[in-house]
């Protein structure tokens, strides 16, 4: 039997063909159908079979007995989790109870919709997210911009004439939080119909090599580039009219003179980047007809993330490149998300703080870095019990402080593909379904993508062993733990009406809550992607439909001069001299680098994904050699936070001064029995925890002062 799905590990969402019989995959390939990616799917994509069958997967539920775990009935674990959970909150408050959801939780449309439901039913602010590791500055900027998280204009790749990348690795990993399968050939297109690809990087990586100019630059300073451009656009070629753009916007003056200290000459140093390349970097992106900025992971990363995208953001509002063509769009998607998420009061900004530090709350979530304190914070409504759901934030979180908060827990538990290293501090594991055996639809992309369309998929293949979908075992935990069955989310009234609806034979599912929002000033029907399962095309993106007319601010203007935003722009002159410091001190800029075959920390256990060439330091020979370091030796990367060893390897990729490490390494602590020999050393060991950025409670995961030794 032949399915069409698609994959779910990055926002490519590539369209592939599945072959079974009875139960078993026998093949997996790419969809040549499939009207975006078109037969195009990477190695990770067409590993998901091996992913599926893995025997290190947790195939039932399993509870702590001293320091070994033991195989119980699914029965016995609600029930004992609910009556743990009863008794903190009547202790405690309900406060006292959080939720984590790792990456993969944004890929499946049943696990959004029913943790959220099911913290929500308990009474909890206490969301914490995986995008506060590598996304929080968007989602901030977006929703302080534009009145929603979830707004985030993207490139018209297919008309554009100038795409500039910063921090970001496409050929590699995609376009983060841009739907656009085989991202590479998408740039490769640009340039073969006469336009420009311009490469911002400290690193010359796989996709500098293939496409476009390499544009060298300092760690952490895309903001000081950012800013000589703005400064070049609006004070040098005077080019900016605020009173034209006062219909649709609003603070324009104020992000005009942010700009007026930081001339190309003054950046030059912080940079790198010489005066002349960046004024006619300027230049180029104000006389194109259609242009985009496009910024990742290696800016949101960095120490200024928030206001690297409120830069980006205003550059194409105030050249004539936001909501034009060849420049940013903004999609309607597959159904009205925008309209939905308002009036239900999703994306949108809330109260909410934590308990220390006063963090608010971004897209719906805390920052994890300060999930720690939130645990051992002398308070009466501090956390004691934990859900994490498709994540690992013992790994993914910088510092040593997770660690020493997760064994104060009154209780933790996971739910996941794999005994990961956070589940030595679990109480119970509870197996969850991967993308193979459950049903989706890309709700959270369908208005991130550059070519509209909409796929759905049924399960591919039954849950093997006693894996069950998240949608139902958030169900069950809710009633287990006592949740109120009434809210605002209509997810949170699923599993009471299921109790009812079972006694006639009947069942509300996730489909069903699909089918209702595809009503919601959709282009679609589910009815109609079922008798299309390669998907379809939507409407294209259209300019001119955004400005004036969708934004959703309270005078549905954009807010450039938004008051968070504005209070860090004094950061920016003491960040200058700390970097005009920094020189001579001996030590080297941390930056991190994505592999082909590795996605963040889940996918390391599959010999078809082993990585090539290990995980190593890659720093530049002129460096290695003044540090006495040989090609592949072993080295120690180390900071005040920490130290790992691992192997190094020598190239003239990355800049002098410039140290790339991968992370998601270093699995000795956990139950993956062939990631556990694959080395590498967990990078966030050496990056100091609770450093956030101080507008979105970003951690600050790039550009740290460490140093690189031989071992022996």
């Amino acid at each position: 039997m032949k399915t069409r799905t698609f994959c779910r590990i990055c926002e490519a969402h590539c369209g592939l063909v599945a072959t079974t019989e009875g139960e078993r995959l026998v093949q997996l390939r790419a969809d040549r159908d499939h009207p975006v990616s078109r037969g195009y799917a990477c190695v990770k994509g067409l590993s998901l079979g091996a992913l599926h069958e893995d025997p290190d997967r947790l195939n039932h539920p399993m509870k702590r007995v001293g320091d070994t775990f033991v195989r119980i009935s699914w029965s016995q674990a609600l029930r004992e989790i609910g009556a743990r959970v009863r008794a903190l909150r009547a202790a405690h408050g309900d406060r006292c109870v959080a939720h984590y959801a790792g990456n993969p939780t944004f890929f499946s449309f049943q696990n959004v919709l029913f943790s959220a439901a099911f913290l929500e039913a308990l009474g909890s602010p206490n969301h914490f997210a995986s995008h506060s590791i590598d996304a929080n500055p968007k989602f901030d900027v977006a929703t302080q911009l534009y009145g929603l998280s979830i707004v985030h204009p993207v490139p018209d790749l297919e008309r554009t004439e100038l795409f500039v990348c910063l921090g970001s690795n496409p050929a590699i990993s995609q376009m983060s939080m841009v739907h656009a399968p085989n991202a590479l050939g998408r740039l490769q297109a640009i340039e073969a119909r006469g336009g420009r690809v311009v490469i911002v990087d400290p690193r010359r990586t796989e996709t500098a090599a293939k496409v476009g100019e390499h544009l060298p630059i300092r760690p952490g300073t895309d903001v000081y580039l950012l800013l000589a451009m703005l400064h070049v656009i609006a004070h040098e070629e005077r080019a900016v009219d605020a009173a034209a753009l006062a219909p649709v916007a609003r603070g324009t003056d104020a992000l005009v003179e942010a700009a007026r200290p930081w001339t190309p000459e003054r950046c030059a140093p912080l940079t790198g980047i010489p005066a002349e390349q960046s004024r006619a970097l300027a230049l180029a992106f104000l006389r194109a007809k259609g242009a985009c900025l496009y910024m990742s992971t290696g800016v949101n990363m960095g120490p200024f993330g928030s206001l690297a995208y409120w830069l980006l953001q205003g550059l194409h509002l105030v050249t004539g490149h936001l909501d034009a063509p060849g420049g940013l769009l903004v999609p309607r998607g597959a159904f009205d998300a925008f309209t939905m998420a308002k009036v239900l009061g999703l994306g949108t900004a809330d109260e909410h703080r934590t308990l220390a530090g006063g963090w608010h709350r971004v897209a719906g979530a805390f920052p994890i870095a300060a999930l720690p304190e939130e645990i051992t914070v002398d308070h009466p409504e501090r956390v004691r019990a934990l859900f994490v759901s498709c994540g690992n934030p013992l790994h993914s979180t910088p510092g040593a402080a997770m660690e020493a908060a997760l064994g104060e827990l009154d209780l933790l538990v996971s739910i996941d593909l794999y005994p990961n290293e956070t589940a030595r501090f679990a109480d119970y594991l509870l197996p969850a379904t991967d993308m193979l055996e459950r049903s989706d639809f890309p709700v959270s992309w369908t208005v991130l993508q550059p070519t509209p369309h909409a796929q759905y998929t049924p399960a591919v293949l039954p849950p093997k062993h006693e894996r069950r979908e998240e949608w139902r075992i958030f169900g069950d935990l809710a009633r287990a733990c006592g949740a109120k069955p009434l809210g605002a989310s209509l997810c949170q009234l699923v599993p009471g009406l299921n109790a009812l609806l079972g006694r006639l034979g009947l069942e509300l599912t996730p489909d069903h809550l699909l089918a209702l929002a595809l009503r919601w000033g959709g282009q679609t029907t589910l009815g109609e992607l079922k008798a299309k399962p390669e998907g379809v095309l939507l409407e294209p993106n259209a300019p001119g439909t955004f400005l004036g007319q969708r934004v959703f601010t309270e005078d549905g203007r954009v807010h450039l001069d938004a008051p968070r935003i504005l209070a860090d722009l004094p950061r920016l002159e003491a960040h200058a001299r700390r970097l005009e410091g920094e020189a001579g001190d001996g030590k080297l800029a941390l930056i991190g680098r994505r592999q082909r075959k590795s996605h963040n920390s889940w996918m390391h256990n599959l010999p078809r994904l082993r990585p090539e060439p290990a995980p190593a330091a890659i720093v530049h020979p002129e460096d290695a050699a003044a540090r006495g370091i040989e090609e592949g030796a072993l080295v120690e990367l180390s900071s005040e936070a920490g130290a790992i060893r691992l192997p190094a390897r020598l190239s003239d990729e990355v800049a002098r001064g410039v140290v790339a490490v991968p992370h998601g390494w270093g699995h000795e602590g956990s139950g993956l029995a062939f990631a556990a020999t694959l080395g590498g050393g967990n990078v966030n060991r050496v990056i100091p925890g609770g450093v956030m950025e101080p507008v979105s409670g970003q951690a600050i995961m790039l550009a740290h002062r460490v140093e690189l030794a031989p071992v022996g």
